[in-house]
């Protein structure tokens, strides 16, 4: 066939072929630099945009973890049935807790086929059945304090952190302050 350029087999020099060491150890560098900005931190969480109000004022879902006791805060800017009435963000809009809130006119513009995480009533009932687990003083906890999983769903589901420099991850997060393990659970929404 004239054009086509697949192989079935490779040779031998491809199948060999491997990436150079430069790249791995730029990646184990930046894993490094990662945890490092885990170590230094006293409290992360971040903040989700849900939606506007018909009076265009934002609509957020929070969280935050304190480092030396491992408790987790989660809040709603407005009560849940103002949310499910108002107009929900067509795409999942983060961002860290002390950080500028987004252009609303940017966030809020009409979705598109790359948009992925758009606010639904289905997202608003996992919100809220997530909330209620990490509210609850024993549930998801262990002895009072977040645990592994739930910092995982909240985190996930809010705000994972950021690739940026000097910036940490939820995965460094969970790993270098030492979340207890507990039981397992799941969010059904």
């Amino acid at each position: 066939m004239a054009g086509n350029t697949f192989k079935a087999f490779s040779k031998r020099e491809e199948r060999n072929h491997t990436t150079s060491n430069d790249s791995r150890d730029k990646f184990l560098m930046w894993q490094k630099e990662k945890k490092a900005i885990a170590d230094d931190l006293y409290i992360f969480g971040g903040r989700r945009l849900l939606g506007v109000t018909n009076k265009d004022v934002p609509i957020y879902a929070s969280y935050s973890v304190d480092r030396d006791t491992l408790e987790i805060k989660v809040a709603l800017t407005h009560d849940m049935e103002t949310i499910r009435k108002s107009k929900l963000c067509p795409r999942k809009i983060t961002v860290g807790l002390n950080e500028n809130s987004p252009d609303l006119d940017w966030s809020m513009r009409p979705k598109t086929k790359a948009d992925h995480g758009e606010v639904t009533q289905k997202t608003l009932n996992y919100i809220e059945d997530l909330f209620a687990i990490a509210e609850s003083p024993t549930r998801a906890k262990v002895n009072g304090k977040c645990s592994s999983l739930l910092f995982m769903w909240v985190s996930n589901c809010i705000y994972t952190g950021s690739t940026e420099k000097n910036k940490a991850l939820w995965h460094d997060i969970k790993t270098q302050w030492r979340f207890p393990s507990g039981a397992y659970f799941t969010v059904w929404g």
